[in-house]
């Protein structure tokens, strides 16, 4: 059963790879490790992800306020995201393409 949905778009040149603060806001240890070990197109593609996954995960809450760093997004081994939130069966999707990233949360009983 699905209790909430979320969704995020975000027009990517807004965010800078470069902008420490910005990535220490968003993004948990590990995805900062992973986040540096990105090259070219791919950095700014796994920033925009996770800051629109996390914005919409937000949303689909709509109960909560979590701080982005309390949400960790990581990918499985066939490269699907996948939320960890406290005990929180999330449903995540993230989509690329030149200009946009845009991502959808669904929260399940």
């Amino acid at each position: 059963m699905i209790n909430n949905v979320g969704i995020d778009i975000i027009e990517n040149k807004r965010i800078d790879i470069n902008d420490s603060n910005f990535i220490n806001c968003v993004l948990t240890d590990k995805e900062i490790e992973i986040f540096k070990r990105k090259k070219g197109h791919k950095k700014i593609e796994f920033l925009c992800g996770r800051f629109t996954a996390k914005e919409a995960i937000i949303k689909a809450l709509n109960n909560e306020n979590p701080h982005m760093k309390e949400i960790e997004i990581l990918n499985k081994k066939n490269g699907a995201p996948f939320a960890i939130f406290k005990n929180y069966n999330i449903l995540l999707s993230i989509s690329h393409e030149i200009n946009y990233t845009v991502s959808i949360a669904i929260i399940l009983n």
